[in-house]
């Protein structure tokens, strides 16, 4: 594809983005149908696309990224946390590594927050071969682009949320958690003001055998909420409408769930006394590997997750 095509694609991308939802059908179905599939799909598409190179920290195809994202929370309604969507710092000393942060400020006061996350970086360019990172983690960051909306709708229905909503997509997860260990260092929200913090890492696929149903959700560190908070997750999916195979140990392999909550970004929370949980569909066959593209992603199953994550983020706004 040749450079004018390309960004050719992205701009179709980008209007796609734009077009909205009937506000008729969500108002009838729920704040979780403004995003559709065809959004998210265009959303995946332009944070894998050959242009952002894989979105190695500290490179140009990053930058991209992180300047799409910036004007996805501006256009979504969440306001700049510290008057700056970008929370900037240099790792190593050279790598200069960027979090997008946006706001949603709660319906009426309070001192209650909870914290959405999602990396966005991912390996880049290794040689003469690109890594995509289409499920790794461009489709976590759909996720949380999508909630931004959801949420951004209801507060402009005057409807909610109850508490504070922080959305951070991460630079440097492939740096050793860098971006969400350097957020947490500067975080100048008291500890006890946050009721949750919910990571997004790898949404997109149905790849990790075996189960009886595809339409599975993994789900680390519930066991760090509050006890009143838990088994909304269990109830959400036990629900005709979704219906999901929910799984909170990793189907019961103690080695794997430490490692996997361990390696991503709600870790540096938990480990500072933050109650933080992980999304995920698992890593698979293609993770780490050029073949992590878009052909891989189950966007209808990635639109039913981040519905899930909706409703479990929504009943946490409204619990006490």
């Amino acid at each position: 594809m040749n450079k004018s095509c390309a960004i050719l694609s992205l701009l179709v991308f980008f209007l796609i983005l734009q077009v909205p939802q009937a506000s008729a059908q969500w108002r009838r179905s729920g704040y979780e149908n403004v995003v559709g599939v065809a959004q998210q799909e265009a959303m995946l598409e332009y944070l894998a696309h050959p242009l952002t190179e894989g979105r190695a920290s500290g490179t140009r195809g990053k930058e991209l990224a992180e300047h799409f994202l910036v004007e996805q929370f501006r256009a979504a309604g969440l306001k700049p946390w510290h008057w700056n969507y970008t929370q900037s710092f240099r790792h190593a000393d050279s790598i200069a590594v960027r979090n997008v942060v946006g706001l949603l400020p709660a319906l009426e006061p309070s001192d209650e927050y909870i914290i959405i996350g999602a990396h966005y970086d991912h390996l880049g360019r290794l040689g003469h071969t690109v890594y995509p990172g289409a499920d790794d983690n461009a489709s976590g960051v759909t996720a949380l682009l999508s909630l931004a909306r959801m949420f951004c709708a209801m507060k402009a229905d005057g409807i909610g949320p109850r508490k504070n909503l922080l959305f951070v997509a991460f630079d440097g997860k492939e740096l050793d958690l860098a971006g969400s260990r350097y957020f947490v260092r500067h975080l100048d929200i008291p500890k006890e003001s946050i009721t949750a913090m919910v990571n997004i890492d790898m949404l997109g696929t149905d790849l990790v055998p075996p189960r009886r149903n595809r339409e599975y959700l993994i789900v680390l560190g519930e066991n760090t909420l509050p006890d009143s908070y838990q088994g909304y997750l269990s109830y959400i999916c036990s629900r005709t409408l979704y219906k999901m195979d929910l799984d909170l140990t990793f189907y019961g392999s103690r080695n794997f769930a430490k490692m996997m909550y361990e390696s991503s970004d709600q870790h540096p929370f938990a480990r500072a006394g933050i109650p933080a949980v992980l999304f995920t569909s698992a890593f698979h066959e293609h993770t780490y590997k050029k073949t992590d593209t878009p052909a891989i992603i189950d966007y209808p199953l990635l639109r039913k997750r981040t519905q899930v994550i909706f409703q479990f983020v929504n009943r946490l706004c409204a619990a006490n």
